[in-house]
């Protein structure tokens, strides 16, 4: 201590380090800043969209794709309507209702798909983050329904911006994997991009449920390639549910083990028919597991995301002699000593003298179908007076969403922000 430093030429002594000067941010970026704070706590979506109109640091702010996709992630797109012969908006006094009016009446989107090559010849096959995956119908004969040839030509499209992406033919390696007389059922669906992908990206899931196992074939639209992950347990997870599994002869087994899919933080999930219990796939490593259900469940059942990460389920049931339909909603605990079990919540009465179908989820919504007691589907009434309710999830505030005069039971859920918050994703 105390000593002079060495001179020493040999060992010259190092400048003392400088402090990387930090860059000031500029008053216009203070300003940016502080203006996405502010647009970020607007929960209405038109409120948004009206605000990047009024001036051009407002428009440049709220257009910018980071800042869409952090309001995205904040303001989940609300259900606009349903895709049943036409586009059905949601109809006052429904909180969606006048964004609804607004998209319906701008012809905001082009559900018929006609920019597609050869138009009128294409199914939807499912829809998520304003994509649609559509599969063109095969023509000519020698049509089977194993084949894998009726589902090789695929599209993901953008009805909004009109957009879309025709889909390479799964690889000839690849669906060799599966011997195609066992096929039992074959299911295509969007499925979320991995978390590091771009905000344009998408995979393609198909899923082909055989005799004794499970092939996944899965696209990636950052990759341009296919890819099959196969699940050999299958078989000894459906043992014992009845299920006569193919015996190689080219007669596949009785029927699907699986019924709707359902999607919930990055899962999907099936019911077993004849198990009481859940199949779950797992999209981040593509693993499937599965989770059991409450023993006393019963009537239609729809997985939905609650809070925390956490997985909800709703489920219909009628109180004998009453009548009376409810809703009971449960939640799968992943933590403590109850973890893996489903805790109930609540249950909610329905309006009385209907009765109910679970349509889907979609935008933070179950949406129902209400069909008056004593009503045949088969046999309507010419004009009949079909009312559709939705259940906020968050919430669990039921509504009327729309009424409408045929049945739309099998009909899908649009959920979107406006055309200029959603920037075109393929």
């Amino acid at each position: 201590a105390g000593q002079v430093p060495s001179q020493n030429p040999k060992f010259p002594m190092a400048p003392p380090t400088q402090p990387t000067p930090r860059r000031l941010q500029s008053p216009a970026d203070l300003a940016d800043d502080a203006l996405r704070e502010i647009f970020l706590h607007l929960d209405s979506a038109p409120d948004l969209a009206r605000a990047s109109f009024a001036c051009a640091s407002f428009r440049r702010v709220i257009t910018d794709h980071g800042f869409l996709r952090r309001y995205h992630a904040l303001h989940p797109p609300p259900l606009l309507g349903i895709l049943a012969s036409g586009f059905i908006p949601a109809q006052p006094p429904h909180p969606s209702a006048i964004a609804a009016r607004a998209f319906a009446q701008a012809d905001a989107a082009d559900f018929s798909f006609s920019f597609l090559p050869i138009p009128h010849r294409w199914r939807r096959r499912d829809s998520r983050d304003g994509r649609f995956l559509l599969s063109r119908v095969p023509t000519g004969r020698g049509y089977r329904r194993g084949d894998l040839l009726w589902i090789t030509d695929l599209a993901v499209c953008n009805p909004v911006h009109r957009r879309y992406l025709l889909l390479p033919a799964i690889p000839a390696d690849l669906t060799a994997a599966v011997h195609q007389p066992d096929i039992v059922d074959f299911e295509t669906f969007l499925a979320p991009a991995a978390e590091d992908d771009k905000d344009t990206s998408f995979r393609v899931i198909c899923l082909a449920q055989c005799a004794i196992k499970l092939v996944l074939f899965v696209f990636s639209s950052g990759e341009g390639r296919w890819h099959a992950v196969t699940f050999d347990d299958w078989s000894a997870m459906i043992t014992g549910t009845g299920n006569t599994a193919s015996t190689g002869t080219g007669n596949p087994a009785s029927g699907s083990e699986l019924s709707q899919r359902y999607y919930a933080h990055r899962c999907f999930y099936w019911l077993m028919h004849r198990r009481n219990k859940l199949l779950l796939l797992n999209t981040s490593g593509m693993e499937f597991s599965t989770v059991e259900l409450p023993q006393d469940y019963t009537g239609e059942i729809a997985i939905v995301e609650a809070g925390k990460g956490k997985v909800g389920m709703l489920s219909l049931y009628s109180l004998i002699p009453h009548g009376t339909v409810h809703l009971s909603y449960a939640i799968l605990q992943n933590d403590g000593e109850i973890a893996n079990q489903w805790q109930p919540e609540e249950v909610l009465p329905l309006p009385e003298n209907h009765r109910y179908d679970i349509v889907g989820v979609a935008g933070g919504y179950l949406l129902l179908q209400g069909i008056p007691e004593g009503m045949s589907l088969l046999h309507p009434p010419k004009n009949p007076n079909l009312t559709c309710f939705s259940l906020e999830v968050k919430t669990l505030h039921l509504e009327l969403f729309c009424q409408t005069n045929h049945s739309i039971l099998h009909a899908e859920l649009y959920a979107g922000h406006p055309p200029s918050l959603s920037p075109p994703s393929v």
